[in-house]
Order: C-alpha cells, then sequence, then structure tokens
C-alpha cells in the first residue's frame, strides 16, 4: 500500500489496481485553507482507498482528519476546530450521471483524465468548516454572563400592531 500522496492519479487505474494510499499532509501546504486559518503548523491525515461502484465507475472512500485553528465570530478568541471527515466519492461525466447518484455517494466530476489528490483532500478540509466559527459557548448572545432569552426583549414591531387598528 503506497503511503505518499502521488501529486496526480487517474481514477480509472488506480480504482482498477485498488490502490490504498494512507499518509500525512503539512496544513500549510493547502493555499486555499491557509488564508482560513490562524495557525498554519500541524498535519492534516489521510487515506484514500480506490474500487469500482456498481456501475464499474471510479469509487474514491476517503477520511480526513485535522485539527484547523480559526477566530471565534462571536468573542475573537483562537478556536480548535477538529475535523474527522469520511466521505465517498463517485468519478462521473457530466452533470446527468451526477444527478442519478444515490445518497451515499458525492459526484467527483473532472475536466481532465486525472485527479490531484492534495486539492481532493484540500476541498473535504474546506467543506468541513463551520460556516461561522464559534465556541459552544458562543452561540448564544450573552449580558452579563447570562443568556439573553428572546421572548424577554419587547418587540420593536409592536407600535405597529396599534396602527394597523386605527
Amino acid at each position: 500500500m503506497p503511503s505518499r500522496l502521488p501529486k496526480q492519479i487517474d481514477p480509472w487505474r488506480v480504482s482498477e489496481q485498488g490502490l490504498s494510499y494512507t499518509g500525512v499532509v503539512e496544513l500549510a501546504d493547502f493555499p486555499r485553507l491557509s488564508p482560513l486559518l490562524i495557525r498554519h503548523e500541524g498535519q492534516a491525515n489521510y487515506t484514500f482507498s480506490f474500487s469500482r461502484d456498481g456501475f464499474g465507475r471510479p469509487l474514491v472512500a476517503g477520511h480526513a482528519e485535522a485539527t484547523l485553528w480559526q477566530i471565534c465570530q462571536r468573542c475573537s478568541q483562537p478556536l480548535a476546530v477538529p475535523v474527522d471527515s469520511d466521505f465517498q466519492l463517485v468519478v462521473v461525466q457530466g452533470l446527468d450521471e451526477a444527478a442519478v447518484l444515490s445518497d451515499e455517494f458525492d459526484p467527483l466530476m473532472t475536466d481532465d483524465a486525472e485527479i490531484n489528490l492534495l486539492d481532493l483532500l484540500e476541498d473535504e478540509l474546506l467543506l468541513s468548516l463551520p460556516v461561522v466559527a464559534r465556541h459552544e459557548e458562543c452561540h448564544a448572545w450573552k449580558y452579563d454572563d447570562k443568556p439573553i432569552a428572546a421572548e424577554s426583549r419587547e418587540n420593536p414591531f409592536r407600535i405597529l400592531q396599534k396602527l394597523k387598528h386605527i
């Protein structure tokens, strides 16, 4: 089983051979992910296993694991975002083929005959990031260390209800 991540692979060939790749990549090696992180030290662990699906198409079963550091958008403190992602991708040749995939698979469309595994790993890490990075305790707005209940606030549009009856 090869352990070094090749730059480009032919998914049809490696699926036919049933190859797998396991290893680590430095977080600093991801050009699209790096600007979103406050710390670039650390590594991403990966596993890619290639086989064929029931229709003979290349199937990529993978796993990505890393700790990504971002800034909490509520308190502006560092936030460790653990990523532990399993994925299954089927190489498809067009939107029609992608549309009929079962829900357990995601489509992997490529313009070339080869795919870049480093880019694929970076895509999975990017997809695992939260839309808004926040600590768990920062999910509710707080005032004097007590969560503010939505019902306790006065409705600013209450006055409009009175105007409606005039």
